[in-house]
């Protein structure tokens, strides 16, 4: 990977920050941006039509849930190296790109060169540890939560506002499997209902 160029893949909703990624990624002599996806459901068909060496991956995003699809996409194309970014402060979040085995999590308010310092690691990095900034690292270390990666993937699509059959759909679970995670869910978090959980979500700012 030293010689050669990086061949890249850029999913964000936002066009801007979008724009900006890739203005940052062209000054530098080997990365190339291929492809650029405003939505999860575009990643599958995009990454079968062609290869790339590195997918730059925002969070929070329309079309699924992230890290879900990171976790598939780690497994699937294992030499692809993902950053995954985001906008969000919490703990909870970082954990959950840390175990869907991304190769870095960073937060977008990074400067331009940490992100590229970043990227630089992660393409000559050979071991399987998840680079994390020391900011990440004590967010992470700060969050006390006994929810299952399963069950904050599935709190994440309840979060946005999806129905069952949509959760079972996009993870790949029977209904009831997912009614079960619900269930789970509020009496680890001591609410009642749904409207209760998404104010406690808020409230602990799980997501």
């Amino acid at each position: 990977m030293s010689t050669k160029s990086i061949r890249i893949l850029l999913v964000d909703d936002h066009a801007l920050f979008r724009q900006g990624l890739k203005f940052l990624l062209h000054s530098q002599p080997r990365y190339q941006v291929l492809a650029e996806l405003g939505s999860l459901d575009q990643v599958l068909p995009c990454l079968q039509e062609q290869s790339f060496d590195l997918m730059i991956l925002d969070y929070h995003m329309p079309g699924g849930e992230s890290s879900a699809m990171l976790a598939y996409c780690k497994q699937r194309y294992p030499d692809m190296k993902v950053l995954a970014l985001t906008g969000a402060n919490s703990g909870i979040v970082f954990k959950q790109m840390r175990d869907a085995k991304a190769d870095a999590v960073m937060q977008k308010e990074a400067s331009p060169d940490e992100l590229l310092l970043c990227l630089q690691q992660i393409l000559q990095e050979h071991s399987s540890q998840t680079i994390l900034s020391a900011a990440v690292q004590e967010q992470i270390d700060a969050s006390e939560t006994d929810l299952t990666p399963r069950e904050l993937q599935i709190l994440a699509l309840i979060y946005q506002g999806h129905p069952t059959t949509e959760i079972a759909e996009q993870l790949s679970l029977s209904a009831k499997t997912v009614d079960k995670h619900r269930e789970n869910l509020m009496r680890k978090l001591n609410v009642n209902n749904v409207v209760q959980l998404i104010h406690r979500v808020q409230e602990l700012k799980l997501l």
